[in-house]
């Protein structure tokens, strides 16, 4: 049945882009395709009409449920045809169409991504990252690079990559482009830069009105951005890849600083949201690659504490890294280690070597503890954290780690509004 309903989705999406011929804008990487699809929607939105995936849409059901317009069927037979019906609506009529479609294309496996952009054709493809995650599958990080560069290469002459240019790995897909390239990021050398990044957060405020705020940078013109309800580097990405795209829509920097103020970011990717006993909680529960792990201790480090008040971190484990495994979980306790994390909170099997290196690393006995039980471990969580506590919750999504963020949000009647799910 999940054959038939896929082939039968992938035909009707193809028909559907060549009839409408809307601008795709494809997005792929190990990590930070969904907050780069927020922006560069919320970009495009301030001039166009733009339509990015409901949530994760990013494999093959979800990418031509994204092109036709619809929410998955589930397992109902009935709003499946219903699916295919308005489908057919959109081949045998002619409707408002958006001029672009902002597509998440994810790899759990070679070939996916080819799989996927036969479906949609890119004409604007952007490369957020590559690192370990999904590895199990692909067997080294060379092979998730080639996989991610598939991408690229699809692209036709009149195209344009946009790269990331703080990713050594995503930088040499340049020589797979034909056509033009933008890059983005911190680095010097990017086209598209922030300059002057800051964690705008006063603990005393609370999080009302944290979150990040720069400058874009491009071409010697400059423009004030903020990010409110954020934290950390990879929101500024996402923001400097919907910077690119609208650069290449024909937008000025005004408007796209006027349409990243509707960016939120998405449910678990590093929401600032207000804890119980006055604490503040970096939501980053979604997902997990050592990578990203790594990022969300150091933005974790950089939040501001009052004096006496603790950095916590409630880590759990990642999943799908095969032979990595080991190497990268002590990885992220070494990290949490070195920047002097106050209180390291482990949470399932594999995070026993991600504490373990925590001890090696210098962390004492006393600061570092470990649970095999998600719910064990935000009751813990919620007894010992105190007023003025910044706390990070962060684990691969089959972790459900939002059950720990609940325990400890100030308002946790918001759950299903605030958390991934």
């Amino acid at each position: 049945m999940k054959q038939f309903i896929q082939s039968m989705l992938a035909a009707l999406a193809k028909a559907v882009v060549r009839k409408y011929r809307p601008r795709i804008v494809a997005i792929t990487g190990s990590v930070g395709k969904t907050s780069a699809k927020e922006a560069i929607v919320q970009v495009l939105k301030q001039s166009f009409e733009a339509r990015g995936g409901a949530k994760n849409y990013n494999n093959e059901l979800g990418v031509p449920l994204t092109v036709i317009g619809a929410r998955s069927g589930g397992r109902s037979p009935l709003r499946w045809l219903i699916i295919f019906v308005k489908g057919l609506r959109l081949l045998l009529g002619r409707v408002d169409y958006p001029k672009f479609l902002v597509l998440e294309m994810a790899a759990d496996h070679p070939g996916d991504i080819a799989y996927l952009a036969d479906i949609a054709p890119p004409d604007i493809a952007v490369i957020t990252a590559v690192a370990p995650a999904h590895t199990e599958f692909f067997g080294s990080i060379e092979a998730v690079e080639k996989e991610k560069a598939t991408l690229i290469e699809r692209l036709p002459p009149t195209g344009l990559a946009v790269l990331n240019a703080d990713d050594e790995r995503v930088r040499r897909m340049a020589g797979a482009a034909h056509g033009r390239i933008i890059s983005y990021g911190f680095e010097t050398g990017a086209d598209v830069r922030a300059e002057g990044y800051v964690l705008h957060f006063e603990p005393r405020e609370g999080v009302a009105d944290a979150g990040l705020r720069f400058e874009l940078s491009y071409q010697g013109a400059r423009e004030s951005v903020i990010l409110k309800g954020v934290a950390g580097r990879p929101h500024v990405l996402a923001a400097l890849a919907g910077t690119a795209v609208g650069l290449a829509a024909g937008m000025p920097l005004s408007e796209i600083a006027q349409g990243l103020l509707r960016y939120e970011g998405p449910p678990g990717r590093l929401r600032i949201l207000a804890g119980i006993k006055g604490s503040i909680l970096l939501d980053d529960t979604y997902n997990a690659s050592p990578a990203a792990m790594l990022e969300a201790l150091e933005t974790l480090r950089a939040v501001a504490v009052e004096e006496g008040c603790r950095r916590v971190a409630v880590l759990g484990d990642m999943l799908e890294l095969g032979a990595y495994g080991e190497e990268g979980h002590a990885a992220v306790g070494q990290r949490a280690a070195e920047l002097g994390i106050d209180l390291l909170i482990a949470v399932g099997e594999l995070s026993r070597d991600l504490a373990r290196a925590g001890r090696s690393a210098g962390l004492p006995e006393e600061r570092v503890f470990e649970f095999t039980d998600r719910e064990k471990a935000g009751r813990f969580a919620q007894d010992r954290i105190e007023k003025g506590d910044v706390i990070l919750v962060k684990g691969s999504r089959g972790m459900r780690l939002e059950s720990v963020v609940k325990e400890l949000m100030a308002e946790p009647l918001r759950a299903d509004e605030l958390l991934a799910h």
